[in-house]
């Protein structure tokens, strides 16, 4: 039974009781008017009294005829007015009902008044001789009808006692009946109540868990960190062992809420929180004081109660990293995600809003570093989580501001001698803090999704100015891999050809590792839908990721990009300059062309030709220029290159 349904059934019952209530009350006054007119209406007992008094008046005057009887004038008045009293009660009183019943009787109370009007002279002159005889003889006709009255009256007096009787009988079962309703009613209300009660006490319970804990994964809440925290804060001593709160927010887990649904992320969620549990208890480093809790979504935070050392921290959050770098199975699917996490460790009297907002900003700062790792919290990242988030509200009214542009840089084919391509690059040119580096912005823009917008016009925009290049010259732009969660990317992609005019074999999108890192083969799929199009797919920062080799094998890719951080350091580094030329010679033999990037140096530019790459791009050819300040021709691009 619903709890509305349980309300409408005791709003039922209480209107029954008021009802039974009210009508008790109807029936107690009908059974008290029905004693009333037992105990106040008596034809008979009225009749009989005026009877009575008819003889008592006839023997007071007989009496006083007879001399020395003792009987005087005053008493035969005094009869006389007791009988006049007697007949007018029967004419005015409760006796005129009988006197309906039967028209007779009604005669015989007239000449009852005729005849005492008639005999009050006689009464009056009663010591006139032959008053008192005369008197007699006036009333001597009205005996018998006085007696047949009072018979009458008796028989009716009888019938309503007998029929207020049976009607008090009749009361009385219903009030006994609507008794026992009540009392029943009354016990089934109680019974109602009780398990009203019941019911609310277990919807206690079970808001004060939800209040408490997390529905999905059983662990406590946001709220439930905050008081045992304040709790600990408030027991802590100057000199005694410190508290920490690590703030974790899981790696990649949007995409996999992406590209397998909500309840996939929600079983991997709780074997996340299964993991934590065991990182907490396991490896014979017990930590009975620590307390994990889920604050939402993705994120998680652990409160330890008692920490030594900074070291201790770095121990437990370096075995939750390396729990959620091992792979979940998850309804048959293997998964991968990482963890990023912030520790602030309690330091004198900081409060716990305020230590819990320092573990999100060390969060922050982990984020930032690259994801997959732990970083402690320093003072000076208040200041700079509040520029970021300034930075963040900025970038979400530079797109319709008109304050991004495209520059390129140039892609020289080492072979023709020749400009291949060109890499759109995207910089952001702030009303007030000029030039912003994409390394600060970018990041913000795919933690927010911002990313998506500005993606579509890096493409529409380098797709637009394209097309009015020579047409051996290709554009390069490259792919965020949160751009690959919108399901609308190669739409946009296909309308950004259609709108420019741009040849789709002109178009090169570089992706990197992290595109293919969630559900690898859901990106491959699109990935093929874009080369059916007949766009050219390029892998970028190539030998910098965990599985590049087996990625090559998976997808045809049309270009390798060779990392910037191994060509600048070829000339110190004998194995960078090993994974250059490997490299090379791998795009070689799966026909592949390969670019160095980062080429600086005039050095720099002969060790990578002579390991084999094909192409190259770097600031020795020239830095990147907007689209109407580029010049198509190597010779008139740098002098100094013109002989390669």
């Amino acid at each position: 039974m619903s709890l509305r349904t349980f309300k409408v059934v005791i709003a039922v019952v209480i209107a029954g009781f008021l009802v039974s209530g009210a009508y008790i009350s109807v029936l107690v006054v009908e059974r008290q008017r029905a004693l009333d007119l037992i105990g106040g209406y008596n034809p008979a007992w009225e009749a009989s009294q005026a009877a009575h008094e008819f003889i008592r008046l006839e023997h007071r005057i007989a009496e006083f005829t007879r001399p020395g009887s003792g009987v005087d004038k005053e008493e035969v008045e005094l009869r006389y007015e007791i009988l006049l009293g007697r007949a007018k009660i029967l004419k005015e009183g409760e006796f005129q009902a009988l006197l309906r019943r039967d028209p007779d009787h009604q005669v015989i109370l007239q000449q009852l008044e005729d005849t005492l009007a008639a005999i009050e002279p006689l009464i009056q002159e009663l010591e006139r001789p032959g008053a008192a005889s005369k008197a007699l003889e006036v009333l001597r006709p009205l005996e018998g009808s006085f007696a047949q009255i009072a018979s009458t009256a008796l028989t009716y007096g009888s019938e309503l006692v007998q029929k207020d009787q049976r009607e008090l009988v009749r009361l009385h079962w219903v009030f006994s009946t609507i008794a026992a309703s009540l009392i029943i009613i009354g016990i089934v209300l109680i019974g109602l109540l009780d398990r009203h009660n019941r019911l609310l006490g277990r919807a206690h319970q079970e808001l004060h868990v939800l209040a408490h804990q997390d529905v999905l994964t059983g662990l406590p809440n946001r709220m439930v960190l905050r008081n045992e925290l304040e709790q600990v804060l408030a027991r802590m001593k100057p000199n005694g062992p410190s508290a920490a709160v690590y703030y974790l927010d899981l790696d990649n887990f949007k995409d996999v809420n992406d590209s397998f649904g909500h309840e996939v992320g929600d079983e991997l969620l709780k074997a996340v929180s299964d993991r934590l549990r065991a990182c907490i208890m396991g490896h014979g480093s017990e930590l009975p004081e620590a307390l994990i809790a889920r604050l939402g979504g993705d994120e998680f935070a652990i409160l330890q109660k008692f920490v030594g050392r900074p070291s201790d921290c770095a121990l437990l959050a370096s075995r939750a990293i390396n729990a959620m770098r091992a792979s979940f199975n998850v309804n048959g699917r293997e998964i991968y995600i990482g963890t990023s996490i912030g520790i602030a460790v309690a330091d004198g009297n900081v409060t716990a809003s305020q230590l819990l907002k320092h573990a999100d900003m060390a969060l922050y700062r982990a984020k930032a570093d690259g994801r997959d790792t732990y970083r402690f919290f320093e003072p000076d990242m208040d200041a700079q989580l509040h520029t970021r988030r300034a930075l963040e509200t900025d970038l979400r009214k530079a797109l319709a501001n008109d304050e991004f542009q495209l520059l390129y840089q140039p892609q020289i084919n080492i072979a023709q001698n020749e400009i291949g391509g060109y890499e759109a690059l995207i910089r952001w040119r702030h009303p007030e803090r000029g030039l912003v580096s994409p390394a600060e912005f970018i990041s913000i823009a795919e933690d927010t999704g911002l990313i998506v917008p500005l993606g579509e016009w890096i493409i529409e925009q380098a797709c637009r100015e394209a097309a009015s290049w020579p047409r051996n010259i290709k554009v390069a732009v490259n792919l965020s891999a949160v751009q690959f969660r919108n399901r609308t990317l190669v739409q946009s992609i296909k309308r950004a050809l259609t709108h420019s005019g741009l040849a789709p074999n002109r178009l090169e999108l570089e992706i990197t590792e992290s595109v293919l890192l969630q559900d690898s083969d859901m990106m491959i799929s699109m990935l093929h839908q874009l080369r059916r199009l007949g766009v050219r797919i390029a892998m970028d920062d190539f030998g910098t990721g965990y599985s590049s080799l087996s990625y090559l094998r998976s997808f045809p890719f049309d270009k390798i990009k060779i990392d910037r951080s191994f060509v600048q350091e070829m000339s110190t580094r004998i194995d960078c300059l090993a994974i250059v030329q490997s490299v090379a010679s791998l795009g070689a033999s799966l026909s592949m062309p390969t670019v160095a990037e980062g080429v600086e140096t005039e050095e720099q530019f002969s060790q990578v030709r002579a390991a084999g790459c094909t192409d190259v791009q770097g600031f020795y050819f020239g830095r990147p220029k907007l689209a109407q300040e580029l010049v198509h021709s190597l010779a008139a691009l740098n002098p100094t290159t013109n002989a390669i």
